[in-house]
């Protein structure tokens, strides 16, 4: 297998990315896309970067864009994990892990989440949540991001493919 390695910065965001070359060949075209829109966004579409605050890292805070439900097919995306979990027919550990991680993506706007906020937004699933989903979460994830569901952005942050989102917002729209 080739390792491949790109680096895509657009004012302050920057994407990094080192894996497998089938990654970057089928995934790179809705990266590339994905990246333009989030700058678009934190620019306002005039250069500056008037939306995304930075913490102390210079990590994106998300700012006031952040919170706003995002738009699949002309509808906006709105719910708790509850209720996607509901909409997505969630019967394991896996499937509401993708509910929160859903969540957290479509309707928090957020590009990229900790462990931690996967394992707080599964919490609130209380409907669907059982501990033993919560114990087995480090396994879950390791097999979501090698079977390609979830990438890992940074060390200990994971983002959902953008494939994988394509089919959550026309599931969930």
């Amino acid at each position: 297998m080739t390792t491949s390695k790109i680096k895509i910065k657009l004012g302050a965001i920057e994407v990094e990315y080192e894996g497998s070359e089938s990654f970057l060949k089928e995934e790179l075209p809705a990266l590339l896309t994905a990246v333009s829109d989030l700058y678009q966004r934190s620019t306002g579409g005039n250069g500056t970067n008037a939306d995304v605050g930075n913490d102390s890292k210079g990590q994106s805070t998300g700012g006031p864009s952040a919170a706003l439900p995002t738009q699949a097919n002309g509808k906006t995306i709105l719910g708790t994990t509850n209720t996607i979990a509901q909409r997505l027919q969630v019967k394991s550990g896996p499937d509401l892990l993708l509910a929160a991680a859903a969540r957290l993506t479509i309707v928090e706007n957020r590009e990229v989440f900790t462990r931690q906020q996967l394992l707080d937004e599964m919490k609130t699933a209380t409907a669907y949540v059982r501990s033993t989903y919560l114990t087995n979460l480090g396994r879950t994830l390791t097999n979501m991001v090698k079977d390609g569901t979830l990438n890992e952005a940074r060390t200990g942050q994971f983002a959902l493919s953008a494939s994988r989102r394509e089919e959550l917002e026309t599931r969930l729209a």
